[in-house]
């Protein structure tokens, strides 16, 4: 666990194992506890260092505009690398964090030694109606409504209750006015679909079978996109597969990573 400074903001971030670096970024309302049926699989075999992106978990929550804007987040990531003299990397980041990661890998490729992107998409995809959902909701109801919301939108049926209920503790926990800036300003303008020609670096797409956050075929045609990625749909899953189905993707994740360690 440590913390460093990128200009005024402090970031949060937490490593476990050795070997290889992959690094792993969080989605939206999640920070990096996120990954707790990782850590003891991925561990074993790689460096893990899981982030709190700035305005979430134990990171500084700034409020000017554009402080939550993808290239910000993705140089935060990228200051966070240098700090612990990483040059190459396997990243590993869902919704949100398949965003940062997709502008990393725009930004500064020679740092992507691979990626997978999870529940995500080339551009801010989020069905009108959930998000209209989640933006008057954040206006008008408690944070933990809102976290049963959100729960209720991105897990599949059908819904573990244990799995729901600390979903729900980590959304509750986020800070409304950071939640809100990121979501609205942050989020909002993304697209990078003109530019992922230009990735050359190996990827892997996860897709729930079920999710109606980030819809399956908004992870096919991200696929489709890079030259070099493969596809990898997770049966039975929502919009957090690696929770919901974590042996599943776990699998997927590390076979295909094995592949990468063989070709770089």
């Amino acid at each position: 666990m440590a913390t460093i400074r990128v200009g005024s903001v402090s970031l949060y971030f937490q490593t476990w194992g050795a070997g290889d670096p992959l690094m792993m970024v969080h989605g939206l309302g999640m920070s990096s506890e996120l990954w707790r049926h990782q850590v003891p699989v991925f561990s074993r075999r790689y460096r893990m260092i899981a982030v709190d992106l700035r305005g979430f978990g134990r990171s500084d929550r700034p409020s000017e505009a554009g402080a939550y804007l993808i290239a910000r987040l993705a140089a935060d990531v990228a200051a966070i690398a240098r700090h612990l003299g990483i040059e190459r990397m396997h990243y590993l980041g869902t919704s949100m964090g398949g965003f940062v990661g997709l502008e990393l890998a725009l930004s500064e490729p020679r740092l992507c030694r691979s990626l997978v992107l999870c529940h995500t998409s080339p551009r801010m995809s989020m069905p009108r109606e959930i998000l209209e959902a989640r933006v008057k909701a954040l206006r008008e109801t408690s944070m933990e409504e809102y976290g049963r919301m959100v729960a209720t939108q991105a897990l599949a049926a059908p819904v573990d209750p244990d799995l729901f209920d600390w979903l729900v503790k980590q959304i509750a926990a986020n800070d409304r006015r950071a939640y809100t800036q990121v979501l609205t300003e942050g989020l909002s303008g993304f697209d990078v679909t003109s530019r992922l020609a230009s990735i050359g670096i190996r990827a892997l797409v996860v897709v729930g079978e079920l999710d109606r956050v980030i819809r399956p075929e908004e992870g096919r045609e991200l696929a489709s996109r890079i030259a070099n990625a493969q596809l990898a749909t997770i049966p039975r899953s929502g919009h957090l597969s690696y929770a919901e189905r974590p042996e599943e993707f776990n699998a997927a994740v590390l076979r295909f990573l094995d592949g990468a360690d063989r070709d770089t």
